[in-house]
């Protein structure tokens, strides 16, 4: 296997060609428009056509500039190619340090083998976090934001999503963030279309390969306590940070991985 190497860059240190290359990895690697995208976002929004990003627009979206707020930048090369890279943003809530990853995007070619994890870790590297958040159509996101900052997705508690969510939220710098809706059973009442844990984000991706990965997910016999995934809707994951016990350097990750688990 080829040698990645992750590196953690501050905001200082995050320039308009990293930006750039970032926005490329996104572009050709994310995902494309859903079937309602058009009717619900306009006609660059075409059902199948690749969700892009410019390299402005990733700033906009991912590095919010307030004060008392902190954005880090964690890429993963092989060969100084650019093969995953992750976004955060970190900001006070009742005096202490919450970490939201605003972007995790891994190359297609080398998924499943526990990159996202380490991307994630290399995140929480040096940091006292108290809460960890992240909003994310995909199930390997959330599964490996798990690994990287939770107990794992046996013993995931919801409680402190449901206790913390909406108050972390409505704070956040992050404007799609602050602008998405909760959703699910662990928030109201009534909710009829399976959802548990999740927000109205306002994002019409498609969610065929979503919805491929929690089948399998499911058909191991896991549980998956954030319920279904609506159309426009991403799972909200908010843990409390628990202890590292693991290194960034991959070795020790990769041997808690089955070859189905790595993400």
């Amino acid at each position: 296997m080829a040698t990645v190497t992750c590196e953690k860059l501050t905001e200082d240190e995050i320039t308009s060609a990293i930006l750039a290359s970032a926005a490329d990895l996104f572009s050709t690697n994310y995902g494309v428009w859903g079937p309602l995208a058009e009717s619900k976002m306009g006609p660059f929004a075409k059902q199948g056509r690749r969700v892009r990003m410019s390299g402005l627009k990733l700033e906009e979206q991912c590095l919010p500039q307030a004060p008392c707020v902190h954005n880090t930048y964690v890429r993963a090369t092989i060969n100084g190619e650019l093969v995953g890279n992750a976004f955060a943003c970190r900001w006070l809530h009742e005096g202490r340090p919450v970490c939201w990853i605003t972007q995790l995007v891994v190359n297609a070619a080398h998924r499943r083998q526990g990159l996202a994890t380490r991307l994630l870790r290399k995140v929480r590297e040096g940091e006292q976090d108290w809460r960890f958040g992240i909003l994310s159509s995909h199930p390997a996101a959330i599964l490996a934001a798990l690994r990287a900052f939770g107990p794992g997705i046996e013993e995931v508690d919801l409680g402190v999503a449901r206790e913390h969510a909406c108050a972390i939220i409505r704070e956040s710098p992050v404007t799609y963030v602050r602008m998405a809706k909760l959703h699910g059973s662990l928030f109201e009442r009534g909710v009829t279309d399976g959802a548990v844990s999740s927000a109205d984000s306002g994002f019409w991706v498609d969610h065929q390969e979503p919805l491929d990965t929690l089948k399998a997910i499911r058909d191991r016999g896991r549980v998956w306590p954030f319920g279904e995934l609506v159309d426009g809707h991403e799972f909200l994951l908010l843990v409390k940070a628990e202890a590292e016990e693991w290194g960034v350097d991959g070795k020790s990750l990769d041997s808690t991985l089955s070859s189905d688990d790595k993400y």
